[in-house]
């Protein structure tokens, strides 16, 4: 609970106080945690693994619109039974603990730590929905890749001693379009440009950023007269 975003403000003896709330549970790569349009009822709390949440379009595609890993939170924020927007699947063996809708509802009485972690989640979410729309409609296809990258990056980055950053997570082409809000084709025209350039290296579902800053650039609006 200590690694969860949600339950880290807790102190230790808080921790203990919640834990007969908490449930664990596992997945093996490829099971759904939850389905859109269910009720989960309530939220998981990851401790190992990593996590693909998607999302159907209205025109019947599923896109990838987050990468999970320890210490993020699945499912509907809310300490009522909330029905789910986006699908969850582990990506590999993945453990959770489970907390129920009641149970936060419950004990964000008691804690007001936790009711305030509660609040900053939901208004996080609300502002990552936001910037993703932002950039849909006003950052270009680069500028979007090379912003769903230094994202993994700063989530699953491990520094390697050539100084480039391994993102350990096996990266499909569709999930890096899905986090750019952009077409495969375009997000590997996009990678293949950074390649060329040597910002980054890939292959087979792993990516390596050997120029940070460079991708950070691209986020930069162009000077007047560029």
């Amino acid at each position: 609970m200590a690694r969860s975003s949600l339950t880290r403000v807790l102190s230790p003896t808080e921790r203990r106080e919640l834990d007969p709330h908490l449930s664990p549970l596992a997945w093996a790569a490829g099971d759904p945690l939850v389905f859109a349009g269910d009720v989960p009822g309530g939220v998981h709390l990851l401790m190992s693994g990593r996590v693909r949440v998607t999302r159907d379009t209205a025109e019947g595609h599923e896109i990838t619109v987050d990468i999970a890993g320890p210490g993020d939170v699945i499912g509907p924020l809310d300490t009522t039974p909330r029905t789910a927007v986006d699908s969850a699947w582990a990506m590999e063996t993945t453990c959770s603990l489970f907390l129920r809708a009641e149970s936060l509802a419950e004990i964000v009485s008691r804690f007001p730590a936790l009711a305030l972690s509660l609040l900053r989640l939901q208004e996080e979410r609300l502002a990552q929905a936001r910037e993703r729309e932002v950039a849909r409609t006003t950052g270009t296809v680069e500028q979007r890749v090379a912003a769903a990258l230094l994202a993994l990056a700063e989530k699953f980055g491990r520094d390697r001693p050539d100084g480039s950053v391994l993102l350990e997570v096996r990266l499909r082409r569709d999930d890096i379009a899905g986090l750019a809000s952009t077409t495969v084709e375009s997000a590997s025209r996009a990678m293949a440009r950074m390649k060329r350039e040597g910002w980054i290296d890939s292959g087979r579902e792993w990516v390596s950023l050997i120029d940070a800053p460079a991708l950070s650039a691209l986020q930069q609006p162009a000077e007047p007269g560029r």
